[in-house]
């Protein structure tokens, strides 16, 4: 009996060391299909693995990954729930959980999941709960009057997307329909590879049927998406094919660049962009309407996440410079998609910005060079799935774009859309009446017709502002700032161009009316020096131009008051005191604050003070009023608290009462 006991044990046991060698061998034959991008057949393999095993974490997380890489999210969610379940979750299991959640329209749930994950990596640059998740989809969601989407007849049960415009054409990306009659399929879907298509487009608006694009490009690899330099003849576009010149149909390649110029009417190969490196994917070219810019997204080395935007600038001799990654707007997740606008706005999709769902469109408008504004396009443009690829025809009010939302003929689909208005640019600047100097830190109110606040500004340190607002629309500026009079003017949208940018010039003066109201000015302070009491009157009004020492119309009415008060009375003594803000270094801020306490000091004595009547000193940045030093990043209003330059009105003597004196200080 105990002979027959140990020969099951052994039996058992070689029958668990079988089956569970067996589930090694699936998994890691899962895996190679994993590593392949054959996302179908590792997900049967998975499963497969998991009937096995149901606890098999690994297995689930990548069955999870494999339905994200294919869009499946309703999918992604339950996986990933199991794995939550199970308590063997890791942050950024939450995180793509959160994702799936809204993705799949479930935002109250997606909220808790993201709040949570936050505790996990307050770091993660994903993670913003200024505003909750609600609020901000409640934001995207109002305005969806500002377009029209259209659904397009050309689009098949596969996969069509990223569109671009080359004359009357229409461009795009397709597998085609599944059922054609091409027989290499693709093993990432199991649909055939993607080739470019194109459809004309009539001066109706209507669309032919789609055909095959440059037919000497194809290959047995991916072709596209595409962009064109109708200038140069040349067309950008993407392929996986070997930067080799072998034709391997089984294996995948990194996506790159590739060109090929318009010869006798047709497109010919003929070459690989410069900065092509097969470590890492070069993805979807657009060149702007010049040619010398031209726009990508890659996961090369030295980025913020998994693909960032870059683009090379073409310099005199034709060649293109080295990749400049877009850091202002790239970040931890997905920068995928460029397009570059004919008023150069920059549009691109992104993951990385807690939108409606996964990719949303994004817009991005230049300040100098620099793409610092960045607004979501919000609903109907954006949906709960991937949206991406938005262009604009060369007016900017009508354009394309891909999505995969529900309610679509195919895995993907393009979409028109009519820009009902298009954000112009209100750029302005704010300057004293007087002098036409610049004033930093001034508010600036943008209000609608209803004359409700839509956005405010603080001007910068050259008094510049801007406000991005929409067409056909009326407008009224409202500036503020301390101590002078506030300003309004009126601006109009209506009959602007697409994202023109729309020049204002705000003047303010000082409210000379409050400051002549001195002879409400009690001492502001008694200090005992020598067993003297000397009373002191304070006045903060003496301003300067940004980074001048000169004396202004205005600081100059402040000091004839000054003159009038010590003439007045020969026992009066002047301090002047000056202060700097943080900004520049230490040496260079005392300088100047000495220099525009000498200013204050010569003026005085140009109009007759007595020198030894005068004491004067500069403490440059010594003696912040606020928490902002070299260390703190601080708005310009919070910088302008500490510049500033004192007038001390000093009379020495013995006082029975602080009192009686008052009527001693006019101004």
């Amino acid at each position: 009996m105990i002979k027959i006991f140990k020969i099951l044990s052994g039996l058992l046991v070689l029958l668990f060391l079988t089956s569970n060698s067996y589930g090694q061998i699936t998994i890691k034959l899962a895996d190679q299909a994993y590593n392949d991008f054959s996302w179908n057949e590792a997900i049967e393999l998975y499963i497969y693995a998991l009937e096995r095993n149901p606890k098999n974490t690994y297995a689930i997380r990548r069955l999870a990954d494999c339905y994200r890489n294919i869009g499946k999210t309703e999918e992604v969610e339950v996986w990933l729930k199991k794995l939550i379940e199970m308590n063997e979750q890791t942050p950024e299991d939450l995180f793509n959980y959160s994702q799936a959640l809204k993705s799949n329209g479930k935002y109250d749930e997606s909220e808790a999941a993201l709040k949570e994950y936050a505790t996990m990596r307050p770091e993660d640059g994903r993670v913003s709960l200024e505003q909750s998740l609600l609020d901000y989809i409640d934001f995207l969601l109002k305005d969806s009057s500002r377009y029209e989407i259209e659904t397009l007849p050309f689009n098949t049960k596969g996969s069509d997307w990223g569109p671009s415009l080359y004359g009357n054409k229409l461009v795009f990306v397709s597998t085609g329909d599944p059922e054609d009659s091409r027989d290499i399929k693709y093993n990432w879907d199991n649909l055939p590879f993607l080739d470019l298509f194109s459809v004309d487009i009539d001066e109706y608006g209507n669309y032919s049927k789609s055909e095959i694009f440059a037919k000497n490009l194809m290959t047995s690899y991916h072709e596209g998406p595409a962009t064109f330099d109708v200038k140069a003849k040349r067309m950008y576009f993407n392929s996986n094919r070997s930067t080799k010149g072998g034709s391997r149909k089984d294996d995948y390649n990194n996506l790159q660049i590739f060109y090929a110029d318009l010869e006798n009417g047709q497109w010919q190969y003929k070459g690989e962009f410069k900065y092509n490196d097969p470590r890492y994917n070069m993805r979807h070219p657009s060149i702007d309407n010049t040619g010398n810019l031209l726009f990508f997204s890659s996961d090369m080395a030295g980025g913020k996440g998994g693909n960032d935007i870059y683009y090379c600038r073409k310099d005199e001799s034709g060649e293109w410079g080295h990749p400049v990654n877009l850091e202002e707007l790239n970040t931890e997740g997905e920068e995928v998609f460029p397009f570059i606008a004919s008023d150069g706005v920059l549009y691109y999709s992104s993951n990385g910005r807690g939108g409606m769902g996964e990719l949303d469109i994004y817009m991005a408008l230049p300040d100098r060079g620099v793409y610092k504004s960045v607004e979501n396009m919000g609903y109907p443009v954006n949906s709960p799935r991937d949206d991406f690829g938005l262009i604009l025809d060369e007016v900017g009010m009508s354009g394309y774009f891909s999505s995969n939302r529900p309610g679509g003929k195919g895995f993907d689909d393009i979409y028109k859309v009519e820009i009902l208005y298009i954000p112009v640019q209100i750029k302005g600047v704010v300057r004293d009446r007087i002098n036409s100097f610049e004033i930093a830190g001034a508010r600036i109110s943008l209000l609608d017709e209803n004359l409700d606040t839509v956005a405010t500004a603080i001007s910068k340190e050259d008094g510049e502002f801007l406000f991005p607002a929409y067409k056909q629309r009326n407008y009224r500026l409202v500036v503020t700032k301390q101590d002078y009079v506030s300003a309004e003017k009126d601006v109009s949208t209506y009959n602007k161009l697409p994202n023109e940018k729309i020049e204002v010039e705000l003047y303010i003066e000082m409210d000379f009316d409050k400051l002549d109201q001195t002879d409400q000015l009690e001492p502001l302070s008694m200090e005992l020096v020598d067993g003297s009491e000397l009373q002191i009157i304070q006045i903060e009004h003496i301003n300067y131009a940004y980074n001048s020492d000169k004396i202004t119309p205005d600081a100059a009415f402040i000091l004839d008051k000054v003159v009038e008060m010590v003439n007045q009375f020969n026992d009066l003594e002047i301090r002047v005191e000056s202060h700097t803000d943080s900004k520049g270094g230490d040496e260079y801020n005392l300088k100047l604050s000495k220099l525009r306490a000498s200013s204050a000091y010569k003026y005085l004595v140009s109009k007759g003070i007595e020198p030894t009547k005068i004491e004067y000193s500069g403490f440059g940045e010594t003696q912040l009023l606020n928490h902002c030093d070299d260390e703190v990043d601080c708005t310009e209003e919070e910088h302008a608290i500490n510049r500033r330059s004192m007038i001390k009105i000093v009379r020495r003597g013995k006082y029975k009462t602080s009192r009686t004196s008052r009527s001693m200080f006019y101004f």
